[in-house]
Protein backbone atom coordinates (compact mmCIF):
# COMPACT_ATOMS: atom_id res chain seq x y z
CA UNK A 1 0.00 0.00 0.00
CA UNK A 2 1.70 3.52 -1.00
CA UNK A 3 2.50 5.37 2.09
CA UNK A 4 3.88 8.71 0.55
CA UNK A 5 1.84 11.80 0.71
CA UNK A 6 0.63 12.63 -2.35
CA UNK A 7 0.18 9.62 -4.58
CA UNK A 8 -2.14 6.92 -4.94
CA UNK A 9 -0.91 5.16 -7.75
CA UNK A 10 -1.36 1.16 -7.38
CA UNK A 11 -3.30 -1.77 -8.65
CA UNK A 12 -6.12 -3.43 -11.44
CA UNK A 13 -8.00 -5.71 -13.21
CA UNK A 14 -9.86 -5.97 -16.70
CA UNK A 15 -12.56 -7.53 -18.80
CA UNK A 16 -12.36 -8.23 -22.30
CA UNK A 17 -13.32 -11.36 -24.67
CA UNK A 18 -11.11 -14.57 -24.37
CA UNK A 19 -10.49 -16.33 -27.75
CA UNK A 20 -10.27 -19.55 -28.70
CA UNK A 21 -11.20 -22.62 -26.70
CA UNK A 22 -9.07 -25.91 -26.43
CA UNK A 23 -9.62 -28.99 -24.67
CA UNK A 24 -6.14 -30.14 -23.28
CA UNK A 25 -4.52 -33.82 -23.48
CA UNK A 26 -3.16 -34.91 -20.06
CA UNK A 27 0.79 -35.78 -20.37
CA UNK A 28 3.03 -38.01 -18.15
CA UNK A 29 3.13 -35.98 -14.87
CA UNK A 30 7.07 -36.23 -15.34
CA UNK A 31 7.16 -34.52 -18.74
CA UNK A 32 9.70 -31.36 -18.71
CA UNK A 33 10.59 -32.60 -15.22
CA UNK A 34 13.75 -35.20 -15.79
CA UNK A 35 15.99 -32.47 -15.47
CA UNK A 36 18.62 -31.32 -12.48
CA UNK A 37 16.92 -28.26 -10.71
CA UNK A 38 13.62 -29.60 -11.73
CA UNK A 39 10.58 -29.85 -9.25
CA UNK A 40 7.62 -31.21 -9.20
CA UNK A 41 4.54 -31.13 -6.55
CA UNK A 42 1.28 -32.50 -7.54
CA UNK A 43 -0.15 -31.16 -4.33
CA UNK A 44 -2.38 -34.06 -3.23
CA UNK A 45 0.07 -34.55 -0.65
CA UNK A 46 3.24 -32.92 1.09
CA UNK A 47 5.51 -34.90 -0.96
CA UNK A 48 7.35 -33.44 -4.67
CA UNK A 49 7.28 -36.37 -7.34
CA UNK A 50 10.28 -34.25 -8.96
CA UNK A 51 13.17 -32.74 -6.74
CA UNK A 52 12.74 -34.16 -3.69
CA UNK A 53 11.59 -31.00 -1.63
CA UNK A 54 8.73 -31.77 0.86
CA UNK A 55 6.03 -29.17 1.88
CA UNK A 56 4.32 -28.27 4.96
CA UNK A 57 0.58 -27.70 5.36
CA UNK A 58 -0.07 -24.51 7.44
CA UNK A 59 -3.29 -22.90 9.04
CA UNK A 60 -5.69 -25.43 7.57
CA UNK A 61 -4.23 -25.89 3.92
CA UNK A 62 -5.47 -29.33 3.01
CA UNK A 63 -4.12 -31.67 0.42
CA UNK A 64 -6.90 -33.07 -1.83
CA UNK A 65 -7.46 -35.36 -4.57
CA UNK A 66 -7.47 -31.98 -6.77
CA UNK A 67 -4.90 -30.35 -5.23
CA UNK A 68 -3.99 -27.63 -2.37
CA UNK A 69 -7.05 -25.87 -0.85
CA UNK A 70 -6.52 -22.68 0.42
CA UNK A 71 -9.03 -20.88 2.11
CA UNK A 72 -7.23 -17.66 1.91
CA UNK A 73 -5.66 -17.94 5.24
CA UNK A 74 -3.52 -21.37 4.95
CA UNK A 75 -0.94 -21.71 2.97
CA UNK A 76 2.35 -24.43 2.08
CA UNK A 77 6.02 -24.11 2.08
CA UNK A 78 9.20 -25.12 1.47
CA UNK A 79 12.05 -25.36 4.42
CA UNK A 80 14.40 -22.30 3.87
CA UNK A 81 16.24 -21.52 1.65
CA UNK A 82 13.88 -22.22 -1.11
CA UNK A 83 14.24 -24.59 -3.97
CA UNK A 84 14.35 -21.62 -7.13
CA UNK A 85 18.12 -19.25 -7.31
CA UNK A 86 16.28 -16.29 -8.42
CA UNK A 87 18.53 -14.64 -9.09
CA UNK A 88 19.47 -17.06 -11.71
CA UNK A 89 16.98 -17.83 -14.51
CA UNK A 90 13.70 -19.64 -13.49
CA UNK A 91 10.71 -20.71 -14.50
CA UNK A 92 7.26 -21.34 -12.61
CA UNK A 93 3.98 -22.66 -13.31
CA UNK A 94 1.06 -24.05 -11.39
CA UNK A 95 -2.81 -24.90 -12.28
CA UNK A 96 -4.85 -22.67 -10.49
CA UNK A 97 -8.58 -22.60 -9.62
CA UNK A 98 -9.92 -19.33 -7.65
CA UNK A 99 -12.75 -19.88 -5.03
CA UNK A 100 -14.93 -16.92 -6.07
CA UNK A 101 -13.43 -13.94 -7.14
CA UNK A 102 -9.98 -13.36 -5.80
CA UNK A 103 -8.37 -10.42 -4.31
CA UNK A 104 -6.30 -7.95 -5.84
CA UNK A 105 -3.57 -9.54 -4.79
CA UNK A 106 -3.27 -13.10 -4.40
CA UNK A 107 -0.53 -14.98 -4.40
CA UNK A 108 -0.45 -18.59 -5.60
CA UNK A 109 3.44 -19.03 -5.80
CA UNK A 110 6.19 -16.69 -4.53
CA UNK A 111 9.89 -17.38 -2.74
CA UNK A 112 10.73 -15.11 0.11
CA UNK A 113 13.52 -12.47 0.99
CA UNK A 114 13.73 -11.05 4.30
CA UNK A 115 11.11 -8.33 3.47
CA UNK A 116 9.61 -9.08 0.17
CA UNK A 117 9.41 -12.05 -1.92
CA UNK A 118 11.64 -12.32 -5.25
CA UNK A 119 8.56 -13.22 -7.58
CA UNK A 120 4.72 -13.90 -7.44
CA UNK A 121 2.96 -15.80 -9.64
CA UNK A 122 -1.13 -15.21 -9.32
CA UNK A 123 -3.74 -12.13 -9.18
CA UNK A 124 -1.92 -8.60 -8.63
CA UNK A 125 -3.58 -5.29 -9.66
CA UNK A 126 -6.61 -7.43 -9.96
CA UNK A 127 -5.10 -9.62 -12.99
CA UNK A 128 -3.10 -12.61 -13.54
CA UNK A 129 0.49 -11.84 -13.49
CA UNK A 130 3.59 -12.64 -12.89
CA UNK A 131 6.05 -9.89 -10.94
CA UNK A 132 9.58 -9.88 -10.16
CA UNK A 133 11.58 -7.61 -7.57
CA UNK A 134 15.41 -6.45 -8.02
CA UNK A 135 15.62 -5.51 -4.55
CA UNK A 136 14.21 -7.16 -0.93
CA UNK A 137 12.40 -4.12 -0.29
CA UNK A 138 8.34 -2.64 -0.26
CA UNK A 139 7.61 0.82 -1.11
CA UNK A 140 8.08 3.47 -3.79
CA UNK A 141 12.41 3.31 -3.50
CA UNK A 142 11.65 -1.28 -4.44
CA UNK A 143 10.35 -1.57 -8.10
CA UNK A 144 8.23 -4.77 -8.78
CA UNK A 145 8.05 -4.97 -12.32
CA UNK A 146 4.95 -7.22 -14.00
CA UNK A 147 3.72 -8.89 -16.99
CA UNK A 148 0.38 -9.47 -16.97
CA UNK A 149 -2.71 -10.62 -18.64
CA UNK A 150 -4.31 -7.58 -19.08
CA UNK A 151 -7.19 -8.87 -21.76
CA UNK A 152 -8.26 -11.29 -19.49
CA UNK A 153 -11.12 -11.39 -16.96
CA UNK A 154 -9.63 -13.31 -13.39
CA UNK A 155 -12.64 -15.63 -13.53
CA UNK A 156 -14.14 -17.53 -10.14
CA UNK A 157 -14.28 -21.31 -9.83
CA UNK A 158 -12.48 -22.11 -13.23
CA UNK A 159 -9.03 -23.58 -13.53
CA UNK A 160 -6.01 -21.44 -15.42
CA UNK A 161 -2.46 -22.75 -16.57
CA UNK A 162 -0.44 -19.68 -15.03
CA UNK A 163 3.04 -19.58 -15.53
CA UNK A 164 6.41 -17.18 -15.09
CA UNK A 165 9.05 -17.15 -16.56
CA UNK A 166 12.90 -14.74 -15.47
CA UNK A 167 15.60 -14.77 -17.95
CA UNK A 168 18.67 -13.52 -16.82
CA UNK A 169 20.37 -13.35 -19.55
CA UNK A 170 17.94 -11.65 -21.42
CA UNK A 171 16.59 -8.74 -18.55
CA UNK A 172 12.89 -10.06 -18.76
CA UNK A 173 9.94 -11.21 -17.16
CA UNK A 174 7.20 -13.31 -19.33
CA UNK A 175 4.19 -14.26 -18.20
CA UNK A 176 1.77 -16.97 -20.19
CA UNK A 177 -1.37 -17.78 -19.40
CA UNK A 178 -2.87 -21.54 -20.45
CA UNK A 179 0.51 -21.78 -22.80
CA UNK A 180 0.39 -18.79 -24.19
CA UNK A 181 2.51 -15.35 -23.52
CA UNK A 182 0.34 -12.75 -21.94
CA UNK A 183 2.29 -9.58 -23.98
CA UNK A 184 4.98 -9.51 -26.53
CA UNK A 185 7.78 -8.76 -24.99
CA UNK A 186 7.33 -9.56 -21.24
CA UNK A 187 8.80 -6.69 -18.68
CA UNK A 188 12.19 -5.88 -18.36
CA UNK A 189 13.85 -5.79 -15.22
CA UNK A 190 17.13 -5.33 -13.66
CA UNK A 191 19.05 -8.84 -12.01
CA UNK A 192 16.47 -10.27 -9.66
CA UNK A 193 17.40 -10.50 -5.93
CA UNK A 194 17.98 -13.61 -4.40
CA UNK A 195 15.21 -15.03 -2.08
CA UNK A 196 16.91 -17.32 0.77
CA UNK A 197 13.65 -17.68 2.37
CA UNK A 198 10.85 -20.48 1.75
CA UNK A 199 8.68 -21.16 -1.62
CA UNK A 200 5.27 -20.16 -0.77
CA UNK A 201 1.89 -21.88 -1.86
CA UNK A 202 -0.71 -19.89 -1.32
CA UNK A 203 0.66 -17.00 -0.08
CA UNK A 204 3.38 -13.90 -0.57
CA UNK A 205 5.27 -11.75 1.54
CA UNK A 206 5.60 -7.61 2.16
CA UNK A 207 7.49 -5.44 4.58
CA UNK A 208 8.60 -9.29 6.30
CA UNK A 209 4.76 -10.16 6.74
CA UNK A 210 2.21 -12.72 5.19
CA UNK A 211 0.41 -11.19 2.79
CA UNK A 212 -1.42 -11.96 -0.04
CA UNK A 213 -3.43 -15.02 0.56
CA UNK A 214 -5.07 -17.14 -2.23
CA UNK A 215 -8.32 -18.75 -1.66
CA UNK A 216 -8.96 -21.76 -4.10
CA UNK A 217 -7.01 -25.06 -5.17
CA UNK A 218 -3.38 -25.43 -6.50
CA UNK A 219 -2.35 -28.67 -8.69
CA UNK A 220 0.63 -29.52 -10.34
CA UNK A 221 3.18 -26.86 -9.27
CA UNK A 222 6.63 -26.68 -10.94
CA UNK A 223 9.76 -24.64 -11.08
CA UNK A 224 12.68 -25.31 -13.35
CA UNK A 225 16.57 -23.40 -12.94
CA UNK A 226 16.27 -22.54 -16.41
CA UNK A 227 13.99 -19.84 -18.77
CA UNK A 228 11.70 -22.49 -20.41
CA UNK A 229 10.52 -20.90 -24.39
CA UNK A 230 7.57 -20.42 -25.47
CA UNK A 231 7.17 -24.08 -26.82
CA UNK A 232 8.34 -25.67 -23.44
CA UNK A 233 5.74 -23.16 -21.76
CA UNK A 234 2.91 -24.77 -24.18
CA UNK A 235 3.98 -27.94 -23.29
CA UNK A 236 3.99 -27.74 -19.51
CA UNK A 237 0.67 -26.63 -19.52
CA UNK A 238 -0.90 -29.47 -21.51
CA UNK A 239 0.43 -31.46 -18.13
CA UNK A 240 -1.52 -32.76 -15.35
CA UNK A 241 -4.43 -30.88 -16.40
CA UNK A 242 -7.28 -30.87 -14.31
CA UNK A 243 -10.96 -32.52 -15.15
CA UNK A 244 -12.37 -29.97 -16.98
CA UNK A 245 -9.86 -27.50 -17.73
CA UNK A 246 -9.70 -25.62 -20.93
CA UNK A 247 -6.71 -23.63 -22.27
CA UNK A 248 -8.39 -20.37 -23.25
CA UNK A 249 -6.01 -18.07 -25.48
CA UNK A 250 -5.89 -14.71 -24.33
CA UNK A 251 -5.65 -11.48 -25.69
CA UNK A 252 -1.93 -10.11 -25.95
CA UNK A 253 -1.68 -6.71 -24.61
CA UNK A 254 0.47 -4.97 -27.25
CA UNK A 255 -0.08 -1.63 -25.52
CA UNK A 256 1.30 -1.81 -22.18
CA UNK A 257 0.69 1.09 -19.23
CA UNK A 258 3.91 2.99 -18.60
CA UNK A 259 3.53 3.06 -14.76
CA UNK A 260 4.23 -0.22 -13.59
CA UNK A 261 1.62 0.24 -11.38
CA UNK A 262 -0.93 1.41 -13.51
CA UNK A 263 -2.83 -1.53 -14.21
CA UNK A 264 -4.40 -0.91 -17.94
CA UNK A 265 -3.50 3.08 -18.14
CA UNK A 266 -3.57 4.68 -21.14
CA UNK A 267 -0.52 7.04 -20.24
CA UNK A 268 0.15 10.07 -21.82
CA UNK A 269 -3.90 10.88 -24.36
CA UNK A 270 -4.98 13.34 -27.05
CA UNK A 271 -7.48 15.28 -26.34
CA UNK A 272 -10.98 13.78 -26.59
CA UNK A 273 -12.97 11.16 -24.45
CA UNK A 274 -12.45 7.63 -22.46
CA UNK A 275 -13.67 4.96 -20.80
CA UNK A 276 -12.21 3.34 -18.14
CA UNK A 277 -11.51 -0.58 -18.78
CA UNK A 278 -10.82 -1.54 -15.14
CA UNK A 279 -12.13 0.82 -12.86
CA UNK A 280 -15.62 -0.18 -11.16
CA UNK A 281 -17.94 1.49 -11.57
CA UNK A 282 -17.07 2.51 -15.30
CA UNK A 283 -15.59 6.42 -15.58
CA UNK A 284 -15.91 7.82 -18.54
CA UNK A 285 -13.87 11.24 -18.90
CA UNK A 286 -13.01 14.35 -20.93
CA UNK A 287 -9.30 15.49 -21.32
CA UNK A 288 -7.87 18.48 -23.10
CA UNK A 289 -4.47 18.18 -24.47
CA UNK A 290 -1.45 17.73 -21.84
CA UNK A 291 -3.57 15.04 -19.50
CA UNK A 292 -2.16 11.62 -18.55
CA UNK A 293 -4.18 8.09 -17.68
CA UNK A 294 -1.53 7.40 -14.74
CA UNK A 295 -3.79 4.39 -13.06
CA UNK A 296 -6.91 2.23 -14.52
CA UNK A 297 -7.61 -0.32 -11.90
CA UNK A 298 -10.67 -2.03 -10.03
CA UNK A 299 -10.31 0.56 -7.08
CA UNK A 300 -8.00 3.44 -8.48
CA UNK A 301 -8.31 6.04 -11.60
CA UNK A 302 -5.29 8.58 -11.79
CA UNK A 303 -5.28 11.30 -14.16
CA UNK A 304 -2.30 14.36 -14.07
CA UNK A 305 -1.34 16.89 -16.45
CA UNK A 306 1.85 16.61 -18.02
CA UNK A 307 3.05 20.01 -17.47
CA UNK A 308 2.40 19.27 -13.56
CA UNK A 309 6.26 17.44 -12.48
CA UNK A 310 6.23 15.26 -9.40
CA UNK A 311 9.33 16.79 -7.33
CA UNK A 312 9.77 17.06 -3.78
CA UNK A 313 7.67 15.05 -0.82
CA UNK A 314 4.40 16.37 -2.27
CA UNK A 315 4.86 15.39 -5.99
CA UNK A 316 2.59 16.96 -8.31
CA UNK A 317 -0.96 18.32 -8.45
CA UNK A 318 -3.39 15.56 -9.91
CA UNK A 319 -7.04 13.84 -9.80
CA UNK A 320 -7.81 10.58 -8.26
CA UNK A 321 -10.86 8.78 -8.47
CA UNK A 322 -10.95 5.74 -5.83
CA UNK A 323 -13.68 2.91 -4.65
CA UNK A 324 -14.82 2.51 -1.70
CA UNK A 325 -12.66 4.53 0.29
CA UNK A 326 -12.36 4.55 4.69
CA UNK A 327 -11.48 6.60 7.36
CA UNK A 328 -7.80 6.67 8.33
CA UNK A 329 -6.67 6.56 11.60
CA UNK A 330 -5.02 9.42 12.16
CA UNK A 331 -1.60 7.81 13.29
CA UNK A 332 -0.43 4.88 11.72
CA UNK A 333 -1.93 2.74 8.38
CA UNK A 334 -5.48 1.70 9.54
CA UNK A 335 -8.58 2.34 9.02
CA UNK A 336 -10.92 4.74 11.93
CA UNK A 337 -13.06 2.38 13.95
CA UNK A 338 -16.97 3.09 14.11
CA UNK A 339 -16.88 5.45 10.81
CA UNK A 340 -19.47 4.28 8.02
CA UNK A 341 -18.80 4.71 4.54
CA UNK A 342 -21.42 6.98 3.04
CA UNK A 343 -20.91 10.28 2.14
CA UNK A 344 -22.86 11.71 5.22
CA UNK A 345 -20.88 9.57 7.88
CA UNK A 346 -17.51 10.39 6.01
CA UNK A 347 -18.28 14.18 5.75
CA UNK A 348 -18.89 13.92 9.61
CA UNK A 349 -15.91 12.43 10.35
CA UNK A 350 -13.68 15.06 8.63
CA UNK A 351 -15.58 17.90 10.63
CA UNK A 352 -13.58 16.18 13.86
CA UNK A 353 -10.05 15.60 12.38
CA UNK A 354 -7.35 17.41 14.36
CA UNK A 355 -5.92 20.60 12.45
CA UNK A 356 -8.04 19.97 8.76
CA UNK A 357 -9.84 22.75 8.03
CA UNK A 358 -13.16 22.32 6.13
CA UNK A 359 -13.07 26.51 3.83
CA UNK A 360 -15.82 24.81 1.88
CA UNK A 361 -18.76 22.25 1.91
CA UNK A 362 -21.70 21.78 -0.07
CA UNK A 363 -23.98 19.15 -1.80
CA UNK A 364 -22.65 17.70 -5.04
CA UNK A 365 -23.93 15.44 -8.05
CA UNK A 366 -21.60 13.82 -10.16
CA UNK A 367 -21.81 11.78 -13.38
CA UNK A 368 -24.85 10.79 -12.15
CA UNK A 369 -24.10 9.91 -8.50
CA UNK A 370 -24.61 12.48 -5.48
CA UNK A 371 -22.87 13.30 -2.63
CA UNK A 372 -20.96 15.85 -0.43
CA UNK A 373 -17.86 18.06 -1.80
CA UNK A 374 -15.13 19.31 1.04
CA UNK A 375 -12.53 21.48 0.53
CA UNK A 376 -10.15 21.21 2.64
CA UNK A 377 -6.42 23.09 3.90
CA UNK A 378 -3.91 22.60 6.83
CA UNK A 379 -2.78 25.23 9.14
CA UNK A 380 0.85 26.08 8.31
CA UNK A 381 1.41 25.99 12.28
CA UNK A 382 -0.19 22.82 12.66
CA UNK A 383 2.01 19.62 14.45
CA UNK A 384 0.83 16.40 14.25
CA UNK A 385 1.27 13.80 17.41
CA UNK A 386 2.69 11.21 15.25
CA UNK A 387 4.27 13.17 12.28
CA UNK A 388 5.86 10.63 9.16
CA UNK A 389 9.31 9.71 9.53
CA UNK A 390 9.31 11.67 12.92
CA UNK A 391 9.12 15.15 11.35
CA UNK A 392 6.60 15.48 8.39
CA UNK A 393 3.67 16.92 10.12
CA UNK A 394 0.47 15.62 7.69
CA UNK A 395 -2.63 14.53 8.21
CA UNK A 396 -4.10 11.03 6.96
CA UNK A 397 -7.08 11.87 4.84
CA UNK A 398 -8.12 8.66 2.77
CA UNK A 399 -7.35 4.47 3.02
CA UNK A 400 -8.18 2.27 0.38
CA UNK A 401 -11.04 -0.19 1.35
CA UNK A 402 -10.03 -3.06 -0.14
CA UNK A 403 -10.31 -2.90 -3.85
CA UNK A 404 -9.12 0.72 -3.89
CA UNK A 405 -5.48 0.82 -2.64
CA UNK A 406 -4.28 4.11 -1.13
CA UNK A 407 -3.15 6.13 1.80
CA UNK A 408 -3.30 9.64 1.19
CA UNK A 409 -2.12 12.34 3.49
CA UNK A 410 -2.29 15.97 3.05
CA UNK A 411 0.04 19.07 4.84
CA UNK A 412 0.01 23.06 4.57
CA UNK A 413 2.07 22.10 1.01
CA UNK A 414 -1.66 21.21 -0.53
CA UNK A 415 -5.09 22.19 -0.80
CA UNK A 416 -7.80 19.54 -1.54
CA UNK A 417 -11.59 18.80 -2.84
CA UNK A 418 -12.78 15.89 -1.81
CA UNK A 419 -16.35 14.95 -3.29
CA UNK A 420 -17.73 11.98 -1.54
CA UNK A 421 -20.46 10.13 -3.61
CA UNK A 422 -22.32 7.54 -2.54
CA UNK A 423 -22.79 4.33 -4.64
CA UNK A 424 -24.54 1.27 -3.95
CA UNK A 425 -23.68 0.20 -0.26
CA UNK A 426 -20.28 2.38 -0.94
CA UNK A 427 -18.61 5.35 -1.93
CA UNK A 428 -16.97 6.85 -4.97
CA UNK A 429 -14.61 9.63 -3.80
CA UNK A 430 -12.98 12.30 -6.30
CA UNK A 431 -9.52 13.77 -5.06
CA UNK A 432 -8.27 17.02 -6.72
CA UNK A 433 -5.12 17.79 -4.87
CA UNK A 434 -3.47 21.13 -5.92
CA UNK A 435 0.19 21.30 -4.93
CA UNK A 436 0.53 24.91 -3.91
CA UNK A 437 3.95 25.86 -5.75
CA UNK A 438 2.48 24.34 -8.63
CA UNK A 439 -1.01 26.08 -8.28
CA UNK A 440 -3.89 26.94 -5.73
CA UNK A 441 -6.85 25.03 -5.49
CA UNK A 442 -9.40 27.64 -7.33
CA UNK A 443 -6.00 27.76 -10.19
CA UNK A 444 -5.81 23.95 -10.44
CA UNK A 445 -9.86 23.66 -11.45
CA UNK A 446 -10.15 26.49 -13.26
CA UNK A 447 -6.97 27.40 -15.65
CA UNK A 448 -5.33 24.53 -15.58
CA UNK A 449 -8.57 22.76 -16.34
CA UNK A 450 -8.81 19.55 -14.03
CA UNK A 451 -12.64 21.48 -13.11
CA UNK A 452 -13.55 20.79 -16.76
CA UNK A 453 -12.37 17.15 -16.43
CA UNK A 454 -14.03 16.15 -13.19
CA UNK A 455 -17.03 17.95 -14.15
CA UNK A 456 -17.10 15.92 -17.88
CA UNK A 457 -17.05 12.72 -15.27
CA UNK A 458 -19.73 10.01 -15.88
CA UNK A 459 -20.24 6.67 -13.54
CA UNK A 460 -22.08 3.82 -15.37
CA UNK A 461 -22.00 -0.22 -14.16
Amino acid sequence: MNTTPQLSRRRSHTAAAMIGSLLILTLPACALSGEDGAHVWSLTGPDASVGDVALTAADGAEWTADGLRLDGTGFASTTAPGPVATDSSFTVSAWVRPAGQPAEYASVLSQAGEVAGAFFLGVAEGMWSFSVKPADGNGDDFVTNRDRATGVEVEPDSWVHLAGVYDSADGRAHFFLNGYPASVDGVATDPVFAATGSLLFGRAQARGEATDFFAGTVSDARTWSRALDADEIADAAKVATPEGATLNRPAVAEVTCPNPHGGVCLGPVDAGTYATESFTPTLSYTVPEGWTNEEDLPGNVLLTRTDDSEEGVWGGSYVGVYQNVRAPSLCGEGTEAGVGVGSAELAAWYRTVPGLDIVAESPVSLGGLSGIALDLTVSDEWTSPCPLDGVLHAIPVIIGGGVSQLHHVMGSALEMRLLLLDWEQGNVVVEVTAVREQHTLPGYLEEAGAGAVVGSFGFQE
